[in-house]
């Protein structure tokens, strides 16, 4: 039996009703092979989600990126370059000061940004420098490394870790509590007199090489 052409229309109608389907949602949508209905998507445009392992699909269309080149549906994230390697890659390579593996994490919503990131430097895709008991991550062109080394400097001030007591004050906040935020461990120790800012938190968890992962803090 030969398979339904699937005309342009075909294609759109649904993204117009949902903007973002799944993988299984497409094949079950359309009801062709998976062969022809990826050679059609590649015609008109298409793209995968950074994030939930590029299961999700949008029509090139349909994003309205901003100013950082990103866009998202609901909880589904998208970029203009496409797969998160290359995401983190231009989001580094167009900031002016280079990024922390938190700040990637930030900007991108994802849990822990360092693996990637160091993976990344290992094929000499982005460059390195250390900050304060971290990391920044800068553009391997050497001007451009220059420039936004020098910006840090400038800007930035190199991230200090708080006193010993206060750093195990925090821990064992962290530990009690592994689903907060460093906003809500700051307004907790502030309860028992000790004050942290949200910076100096983050320093701390920088240094002890700690992430949020579903809830667990881990290395």
């Amino acid at each position: 039996m030969k398979t339904p052409q699937l005309t342009f229309k075909d294609l759109c109608d649904p993204f117009a009703r949902r903007k973002v389907l799944s993988k299984a949602e497409l094949l079950q949508q359309y009801g062709c092979s998976p062969m022809t209905l990826w050679r059609r998507l590649r015609e008109v445009g298409y793209l995968t989600s950074y994030n939930y392992n590029a299961q999700y699909y949008t029509l090139a269309t349909i994003p309205r990126f901003d100013d950082q080149g990103l866009w998202s549906y609901r909880d589904i994230r998208f970029s203009q370059w496409g797969k998160l390697p290359e995401t983190m890659v231009a989001v580094i390579e167009r900031s002016p000061g280079g990024m922390t593996a938190r700040e990637v994490a930030e900007l991108l919503h994802v849990r822990n940004a360092k693996p990637l990131l160091t993976h990344l430097m290992a094929k000499q895709r982005l460059w390195r420098e250390a900050w304060g008991r971290s990391f920044v991550y800068l553009a391997v062109q050497e001007s451009q490394y220059a420039q936004q080394l020098r910006r840090r400097r400038e800007q930035v001030p190199v991230p200090s870790l708080p006193e010993p007591p206060q750093i195990i004050a925090l821990l064992v906040e962290m530990i009690r509590r592994p689903q907060g935020t460093p906003q809500q461990w700051a307004r907790r120790l502030a309860r028992s007199d000790i004050h942290l800012g949200t910076q100096e938190i983050n320093a701390v968890m920088d240094h002890y090489h700690l992430a949020l992962k579903k809830g667990l803090l881990s290395g």
